[in-house]
């Protein structure tokens, strides 16, 4: 293969980079709820024109620029880049959460979201109690929700949960 071919070979290859880039940026941009290029450049204080180069695989984001991209859309700067076997399988359980929270929100109707979020059951006593606690937080248009990382709860602990919502609720009269 002749300098020249292979030269032609290395900038076809780049550009098919350059433009699956460019179709995970636009993948990312609308799953993230950036409707148009124009709102999605709005957020990056770059130029609308930019964000359809980078779209239609005409150029790419810097690095730095890359990272802001990752920020806004929750996709990791290896996902853009196409880096890594285990990305499908990341790809697969990120469209689930996505999906299940578009079904939640829908759910809810534009209303405040409620229930009880990041509690594990420790058996099946637990996850009886905590079905309840979640419907009870329901009813009375409570979110419970636990951000860091926790063992999982026995049926007691979670039976106190009821109690302090009972009595939260109590305290407000309803």
């Amino acid at each position: 293969m002749s300098a020249e071919e292979r030269s032609q070979e290395d900038h076809s290859d780049r550009s098919d980079d350059a433009r699956s880039m460019g179709d995970r940026i636009s993948q990312a941009r609308r799953e993230a709820g950036y409707r148009t290029a124009q709102d999605f450049s709005d957020a990056l204080n770059v130029s609308v024109w930019t964000v359809r180069s980078w779209e239609s695989g005409k150029s790419q984001p810097r690095y730095d620029m890359l990272d802001i991209v990752s920020s806004l859309t929750g996709r990791s700067k290896a996902w853009f880049l196409g880096e890594g076997e285990m990305q499908e399988g990341l790809d697969r359980a990120l469209s689930e959460l996505l999906t299940r929270r578009k079904a939640r929100q829908e759910t809810q109707k534009g209303g405040p979201e409620t229930g009880v979020f990041g509690i594990p059951a420790f058996d099946e006593a637990a996850e009886e109690e905590l079905q309840a606690l979640a419907d009870r937080a329901r009813e009375a248009k409570v979110l419970i929700r636990i951000n860091s990382p926790i063992e999982p709860a026995h049926a007691e602990e979670i039976a106190a949960l009821h109690l302090a919502l009972a009595n939260l609720l109590g305290d407000r009269g309803e």
